[in-house]
């Protein structure tokens, strides 16, 4: 009887200790997306009770943000319907202080189970890349963080945040790719592989290849499929294509 009790102490101990260990490692990793948690308090400019803008940035600009925002939401509810996810928005014209939230010049997104924080940078103060962080929220809240991350390839996270970013380079009509290269970029499932090499053809590549596997009208009911248990092979992989825009695609070169 000792015996299995100083077991059911140690297997407890190590339970406790291993979920300790990685409630921190997450939190140092997400450690920008805990801070968003705060930004209430910080006494940030706001717009509203999500956006709020850096202290770099001056107040005569509220105005032109807060159209910027709402702008971005008319895009995304013009092409999918109405968007109710509430991400935090952080918006800053300072790459340092984008820097210090984890993010890049333009723009990132971090992830928390229960919510996301949108930091937009200095060169992402436009509709095209809002609306495209805007997207990445949506995804999440419509899937939730634990499904996307076992569903959802990078690569479909990013195409479908570029339908609403209207970036002249990544518009499906100025993109001139070979089936091949659009179907490589398929196999980047993970992040590390997605954000490595040529970056700029992996998101252009990315765009092309979610072309015949969205349908606007039913997107949101597509991933809330996801949500409900569905596989990503089930919803997106195996629709009817039959109907839908083909790839955009360079003819193969004979190389013989």
């Amino acid at each position: 009887m000792k015996t299995k009790k100083r077991f059911n102490k140690k297997r407890t101990l190590v339970f406790v200790t291993t979920y300790l260990l990685f409630s921190l490692f997450g939190a140092f990793f997400q450690r920008h997306a805990l801070a968003c948690e705060v930004l209430p308090v910080m006494g940030y400019q706001q717009i509203n009770s999500k956006v709020f803008l850096a202290q770099d940035i001056s107040p005569e600009r509220t105005n032109e943000l807060s159209q910027l925002v709402d702008s971005a939401i008319q895009r995304i509810t013009d092409v999918y319907g109405a968007p109710i996810s509430k991400p935090w928005i952080l918006i800053t014209s300072d790459a340092r202080t984008s820097t210090t939230w984890g993010a890049n010049e333009t723009a990132s997104t971090h992830r928390m189970p229960w919510c996301t924080c949108i930091i937009v940078g200095p060169h992402g103060q436009n509709v095209d890349v809002i609306a495209h962080e805007l997207l990445h929220a949506e995804i999440q809240h419509r899937v939730g963080l634990w499904r996307l991350l076992k569903e959802i390839p990078v690569w479909f996270d990013e195409g479908a945040a570029l339908t609403v970013d209207y970036r002249k380079p990544f518009l499906p009509e100025t993109i001139k790719f070979s089936h091949e290269k659009i179907i490589k970029v398929e196999r980047l499932d993970r992040y590390k592989d997605f954000f490595s090499g040529n970056i700029r053809e992996n998101y252009q590549a990315s765009r092309m290849a979610v072309i015949p596997l969205i349908r606007e009208d039913s997107f949101y009911k597509d991933l809330e499929r996801i949500a409900s248990g569905e596989t990503f092979q089930t919803v997106f992989l195996n629709n009817d294509t039959s109907k839908l825009p083909k790839y955009n695609v360079m003819p193969e070169m004979n190389t013989q």
